[in-house]
């Protein structure tokens, strides 16, 4: 049985909030006061330093200003008044005394020299406690002076050097002080404490103000508190008690009344509405039990349909599974056949059948069962209905699928074996169907990958059989294939670093890579240009391009052809010829201006016979001296137009390049060039006779050694056999080279880059002219090591003469 409450909800939490407030006005009370206090002792001690340092500062005054200027004024007196620093800040300081002031200040001593500043009792407690604590330098707390409370603050005074003067001997103080205290104050020790200065602050009135603070606090607090309780309770009344009531009135009103009890009559709102909300739960529970009945059927019903659809879902699964196994069957076939072995096991697992099979009815009719014990299968008989009707059939303990290509056209049939008839009719016709169209396009894409892949294979034999680079590139000059000659051309220009085939970077500049291959497809038309890769390759390259599927040119094909010995071979064509001419032309003018130079040498001697002076003699010395160089230049062009055969057979070279080394040592040594061999030790016989061999070292040799103007040069002859029938002869030298644009006329007669007078022109066109007659070549190019001019000689070789030894060949 519930009884009434005695006192309404409303008024316990007015009763409840006014014990919070009057708490916490006690507590901000109480914190309040303490903080005014701290703050009143703050002030206090602020005011006992400031009258501290007013001390400090006059006795500084008198002692580094005052005292000093009386004893230069008046050097034999002492004036009190003007030179005591105690007796001047004791009158000063004593003005702050005054009564009703609230402030003291007292500096006062032991034995002190005017009795009316010796210490009280109160006053020695300090000094003893100073000089028991030497290290302290302050004493402050509260005290009780002639009945009133003060803040007192002390420290102790110390006899320093300047004190000494007037409190040590009497005999060494001012007289004056003598004949005005007597003997007191004298006998005192230098650092030892003589009293204290005592600063008093009197709190009673500062007291008073905080508490005149504390009780207009209160009074606006209470004010405050009052205002708050009136609206909260109008507040409290209107939110919340009004609410409840409605509440409580809607459980006894709106609810049942026949099957909700009424709840106890109550002043307390709350316990009614609780009174309300336990007969509530009552008649909920009676309703949870019931509808507790109604769900234990429900839920019977629910995991019956929840378990079929999770065999429904698991069925779909392994359906997923199985297309997702028949497309990785797909990529892993290579034919028809694989696809089907492969595939119908795992068909035949996931639909439990005792044996499945597939008959192609196409050209090929194949058939496949499995299990491969299995008996041939039986086929329906309107077979050509179902094939044309795309629909699956299931009959007794059989299902008939038509397997259909991409385009709807059937291609075979797959049937499904089970033991019952109801293992049959378990099974989606729909999802049978699907499994014959998936396999179908599984094997159009089979057959389709397949002819590609022939296809593939047959285009890139073709690319690879071509003997020349060839690229295939898009529009961003990114390679998408290459044939074999470009890979390895690659590997050959990279020096084995690489081989993807991208030879683009070696013809074209890399910051302007893509602009030719741009110009061209944005032209829609080939453009073929020539092209030098290092010093002495050159390629002609051509850029064609090819239409892609939407009709738009996207793609091109960069094919390079190397024409670096089309172009040896024609410069040698175009060599050999000049140099055949320029030899018949050479004859032609040897024989007709020797003779006009043979008369003008022998008339100059004729003359030189008949004249005695002396200038004359000196001016057909010189007509006979560029006479003789003329027929040197016409014996070196009758020389170049018909080689000397006398020394024609064959030579050494390896003995002939020592002795070369050795003739021309002192010359290298003169100009500080070393000159490098490097040889075979054994014999190695070309097809050129000795006088020739050393006349092309000789010119050679020269030219290396006129080319190096600095010292330190370097030489270098390098002798590498070339098979049996060849040897190659490099001769490079450290000097300044030859450009590119000159090396095509080192050859040609007459051309030289030396200084007018230091040379013919024609000691490597002798040279060329003696190697082309054997048979050989010689190409001029950079040195790679040395920097400067390289020379490559390519002689014919011949196998050494036999000794023989009797009738035996040895």
């Amino acid at each position: 049985m519930h009884l009434p409450k005695p006192h309404t909800l409303q008024t316990k939490f007015i009763s409840g909030l006014i014990g919070a407030i009057l708490g916490l006005g006690i507590l901000f009370s109480c914190g309040f006061y303490l903080h005014l206090r701290a703050v009143l002792e703050e002030e206090v001690q602020d005011k006992a330093r400031r009258i501290f340092s007013y001390v400090d500062s006059i006795q500084h005054y008198v002692r580094g200003v005052l005292r000093p200027k009386m004893y230069a004024s008046y050097p034999e007196s002492f004036i009190l008044e003007a030179m005591s620093s105690s007796y001047i800040s004791r009158n000063i300081m004593t003005r702050i005394n005054a009564p009703g002031d609230g402030t003291l200040y007292r500096r006062v001593a032991e034995d002190a020299r005017n009795p009316d500043f010796e210490a009280n009792s109160r006053e020695r407690e300090l000094i003893d406690y100073f000089r028991n604590r030497q290290n302290t330098p302050l004493w402050q707390g509260y005290q009780y002076i002639q009945g009133e409370k003060y803040y007192v603050m002390s420290r102790p005074v110390r006899f320093t050097k300047e004190c000494m003067y007037c409190h040590g001997k009497a005999e060494d103080a001012p007289q004056a002080l003598v004949a005005s205290y007597g003997m007191r104050g004298f006998g005192k020790t230098l650092g030892a404490i003589a009293g204290v200065d005592v600063v008093g602050i009197s709190v009673n009135s500062s007291v008073g103000r905080v508490e005149r603070t504390i009780l207009t606090y209160f009074g606006c607090f209470g004010l405050g508190t009052v205002l708050f309780f009136f609206a909260t309770n109008v507040l409290f009344k209107v939110l919340v008690v009004n609410n409840l009531k409605r509440l409580q009135q809607a459980f006894t009103t709106e609810l049942d009344s026949d099957r909700l009890p009424a709840p106890h009559e109550t002043d307390d709102e709350v316990e009614g509405l609780v009174d309300s909300i336990e007969k509530m739960s009552q008649h909920l529970f009676q309703a949870k039990m019931q509808l507790q009945h109604y769900a234990d059927n429900l839920r019977q019903m629910v995991d019956d349909r929840t378990r079929a659809l999770s065999n429904e879902v698991e069925a779909r699964r392994d359906d997923v599974q199985l297309f997702v196994q028949i497309l990785e069957n797909m990529s892993l076939s290579t034919t028809r056949a694989e696809l089907w072995r492969s595939s119908l096991p795992q068909i035949c697992q996931r639909f439990d059948a005792q044996s499945i099979f597939y008959l192609c009815t196409m050209g090929s009719q194949d058939s496949f069962v499995w299990p491969e014990d299995a008996p041939p299968p039986a086929l329906p008989e309107n077979l050509i209905d179902l094939l044309t009707g795309s629909r699956c059939i299931i009959q007794d303990s059989n299902a008939y699928i038509p397997v259909e290509s991409s385009s709807g056209n059937a291609e075979g049939l797959l049937g499904l074996r089970w033991a019952t008839t109801t293992e049959a009719n378990m099974h989606d016709p729909n999802i049978l169907l699907a499994l014959g169209r998936q396999l179908g396009s599984s094997a159009d894409n089979i057959t389709a990958i397949d002819s590609l892949l022939r296809q593939m294979d047959i285009l890139q034999t073709i690319v690879d059989g071509i003997s020349d680079p060839l690229v295939l590139l898009d529009g961003d000059c990114t390679v998408l294939t290459v044939n074999k000659a470009a890979r390895q051309l690659h590997a050959v220009l990279s020096s084995g670093k690489h081989s993807d085939g991208n030879i683009l970077p070696y013809f074209f500049d890399e910051k302007n890579l893509c602009l030719p291959l741009k110009a061209s497809l944005a032209k829609g038309l080939p453009s073929t240009g020539e092209y030098r890769v290092g010093p002495n390759r050159s390629f002609s390259l051509s850029l064609y391009p090819v239409n892609a599927f939407n009709g738009k040119s996207g793609q091109i094909v960069l094919y390079a052809r190397e024409t670096t010995s089309e172009k040896q071979m024609q410069a040698q064509v175009w060599q050999a010829e000049k140099m055949a001419t320029v030899g018949k032309l050479s004859a032609g003018l040897a024989h007709e201006i020797n003779n006009p130079l043979g008369v003008i040498l022998c008339y100059a001697g004729l003359l030189k016979q008949g004249v005695t002076d002396q200038q004359h003699l000196a001016d057909l010395e010189i007509i006979e001296r560029h006479t003789r160089q003329a027929q040197r230049v016409l014996k070196d062009l009758l020389g170049f137009a018909r080689p000397k055969t006398a020394d024609s057979g064959s030579a050494d070279i390896c003995a002939v390049l020592r002795r070369m080394q050795e003739v021309f040592k002192v010359q290298a040594i003169k100009k500080g060039v070393e000159i490098q061999l490097d040889v075979p030790k054994e014999p190695l016989m070309v097809t050129m006779g000795m006088g020739q061999l050393e006349q092309v070292l000789t010119n050679l040799l020269l030219n290396s050694l006129d080319a190096i103007t600095t010292s330190q040069g370097v030489i270098r002859l390098h002798l590498v056999p070339l098979g049996d029938s060849k040897i190659q002869l490099i001769v490079e030298d450290s000097g300044m080279g030859i450009a590119h644009d000159v090396a095509s006329h080192v050859f040609d007669p007459f051309y030289s880059t030396k200084e007018t007078g230091a040379g013919t022109g024609l000691g490597l066109t002798v040279v060329y002219g003696m190697i082309n007659d054997i048979g050989g070549t010689i190409e001029v190019g950079s040195s790679a090591d040395l920097v400067g001019a390289c020379f490559t000689l390519t002689l014919p070789r011949t196998m050494p003469p036999m000794q023989t030894q009797g009738n035996d060949v040895v």
